[in-house]
């Protein structure tokens, strides 16, 4: 435990720092309160033992310097005086003091009030962790139960959207054919047109304007193109009610086990053609990990997605680390990139379906979602670090084997 001893008597100081150091305290020791106040904005200390009467600054206003710093941890302070009176010990509370020590001081009561003030600080720092966690369960529960509602949403929309595409992409397909027969039938009727001429002037003429008013020839330069868009469009669709669908959960895969490190080699060459086209330094560095028992395909849609990810927000030449590693929970792999990074209020969203980082057009903000509920339902977690201009790194921890209750391929509502 750090110590701030503020005392202006140098004997008392070194008294008092010498008893400090016989019982292990790391001490840090000052003349006088704007001292201590230099060496406390500098690193907050846990425990403060402050003369009253000091030069420049004296122990109170140090004190209430202290208590309006917006702390996020107690600062324990004990006020060490002459002066004994109660309206004294009033007006120190009230400062802000924890405890009061009259001198000169007893070094077995001084032990015993630094001890209470240990406990003290101790249970402050235990409270303020079990509070973290307690916000942690309840954004992972929230983020759950948001998940779950918009699954079940993604179901009914998958299966409503699905059929119409179906009809739509077969009658561009049927359509794109016969329209270039039809095409190629008037290219044949425009070769013969100063035979039809000779036979039927009028009828020729007629034909010409048709073929003038209506724009033949960009019908006929620019029809297979608007065709291929149409159909490049629809598969657009198509993607995004696939990945709802596994947002949803309606396509289950068998489980197998799978070796993490072949898989992520795996992914690295299945994206070689995005990372030589932006120049990435990809480093894969694997770890002495154990196969693990999962939905293999999904998995690997999770570290294609990550790594897609580290790939598109890297700089020209940037890197880009995939490594594994043993974790408590059992294996975890860690997708890192030196990129852009993202704020905080966007890290707060990044795993909301939808929600999206690029420019419009060019994201469906859904493959983070799929991710988490893929990851999920293996009884695993993924973590996400980021900081603006510094990088990202995507941490996915997943279990040798999932419990029975969490089985991806087990039943399921939907």
């Amino acid at each position: 435990m750090r110590v701030l001893v503020a005392e202006d008597g140098m004997m008392m100081r070194r008294i008092l720092v010498r008893a400090l150091e016989g019982w292990k305290y790391e001490v840090t020791e000052v003349e006088n309160g704007a001292q201590a106040w230099e060496a406390f904005e500098a690193e907050p200390f846990r425990m403060v033992l402050t003369d009253w009467v000091m030069p420049e600054m004296d122990g109170l206003d140090l004190i209430r310097r202290i208590r309006s710093a917006n702390l996020p941890f107690y600062v324990y302070i004990i006020l060490l005086t002459a002066k004994s009176e109660k309206e004294d010990l009033v007006v120190g509370m009230e400062a802000g003091a924890d405890d009061f020590l009259v001198k000169p001081v007893d070094h077995n009561e001084l032990r015993v009030r630094l001890r209470e003030g240990e406990r003290i600080v101790r249970l402050e720092q235990e409270l303020a962790e079990q509070n973290r966690q307690l916000r942690e369960t309840q954004a992972a529960l929230v983020q759950s139960e948001k998940l779950a509602s918009l699954g079940q949403m993604a179901a009914g929309m998958a299966h409503e959207i699905n059929n119409p595409i179906a009809l739509v992409a077969n009658n561009l397909a049927v359509l794109k054919r016969d329209v270039s027969s039809a095409l190629e039938l008037l290219d044949m009727y425009r070769s013969i047109h100063e035979k039809i001429a000779q036979i039927d002037p009028e009828l020729a003429k007629k034909a010409a304007e048709l073929e003038e008013e209506c724009d033949y020839q960009w019908i006929r330069d620019e029809s297979p193109e608007l065709f291929n868009r149409s159909l490049t469009g629809l598969q657009r669709v198509r993607d995004i009610v696939q990945n709802l669908r596994s947002f949803a959960r309606l396509d289950e895969a068998e489980l197998d086990h799978m070796d993490v490190n072949a898989a992520l080699f795996a992914v690295s060459q299945v994206l070689h053609h995005e990372i030589e086209a932006r120049q990435i330094e990809l480093i894969v560095d694997p770890g002495d990990v154990p196969s693990i028992l999962c939905e293999p395909v999904k998995i690997q849609q999770v570290l294609h997605h990550l790594l897609l990810n580290a790939i598109q927000a890297s700089d020209v030449g940037g890197k880009v680390t995939l490594s594994s590693s043993r974790c408590d929970e059992g294996v975890q792999i860690d997708v890192q990139d030196y990129g852009c990074g993202m704020s905080g209020s966007d890290l707060a969203h990044i795993f909301e379906p939808f929600f999206t980082t690029r420019a419009v057009g060019s994201g469906q903000g859904l493959g983070l979602a799929v991710s988490y509920g893929i990851v999920r339902d293996h009884g695993g977690s993924i973590q996400v670090r980021s900081q603006l201009g510094r990088g990202t790194t995507f941490s996915v921890q997943l279990p040798v084997r999932p419990l029975d209750n969490q089985s991806p391929g087990g039943s399921h509502e939907s």
